[in-house]
């Protein structure tokens, strides 16, 4: 009777038995690093101010223009120049003033540091002890210059460079993970506390 029993419960087990599986992708670049560098580009663009645009055709000559992310860096420069009070043209042809945009750094910088006891072998085996680290920090930094130069039908107006940089840091003491910098983060609260100001119900601070 006890092995009926024993049998039994065996059957049962077996017939709930189950597998899942999943299948995992990962892009080729994460999305840490291209919101570093596009907020690297916001930032290098806030600097860009020109009252000499205001009122005026401008051509966005992007033809130098090369870099990572370069759809975003176009759209970014456009728009911050009409953003300036001027009105986009197709052609220099019909344009009051061209802009020429380069771009001498779009990149990633990467720093970690690790402070602890450092992987040791073990006589007569294989397999070392492993790395037992007391504090860790990793580093990222996106970096961007731009070149901005104006012209009026061949003559020099301005010409201007403009740096920025976008931080991100981690900390582990012990385990223990201590952010103090993440412009990632701080750039999406920022965006999503202006969408908020403007939905619907809110009105905008006058």
């Amino acid at each position: 009777m006890k092995q009926f029993w024993v049998s039994a419960i065996a059957l049962g087990f077996s017939a709930l038995a189950g597998c899942t599986t999943r299948t995992f992708s990962h892009t080729p670049r994460t999305a840490i690093e291209q919101l570093l560098l596009s907020s690297a580009v916001d930032l290098a663009m806030a600097k860009f101010e020109m009252p000499e645009l205001n009122g005026r055709k401008v051509h966005v000559d992007l033809t130098n223009l090369k870099s990572y992310d370069v759809e975003y860096v176009r759209v970014a420069v456009r728009a911050r120049i009409a953003a300036q009070g001027a009105t986009l043209v197709a052609t220099a042809d019909h344009a009051d003033m061209v802009v020429e945009v380069a771009s001498g750094a779009l990149a990633m910088e990467h720093k970690t540091g690790t402070v602890g006891i450092p992987q040791l072998p073990v006589p007569q085996s294989d397999v070392p002890l492993p790395q037992l680290p007391f504090h860790r920090k990793v580093e990222q930094t996106a970096i961007m210059k731009l070149l901005i130069f104006v012209h009026e039908k061949g003559k020099f107006v301005a010409a201007g460079w403009y740096y920025a940089k976008s931080d991100r840091d981690e900390s582990f003491i012990l385990g223990w993970r201590i952010q103090r910098k993440d412009d990632v983060r701080q750039g999406w609260e920022r965006a999503d506390a202006k969408l908020g100001s403007k939905s619907p119900g809110n009105s905008a601070p006058k």
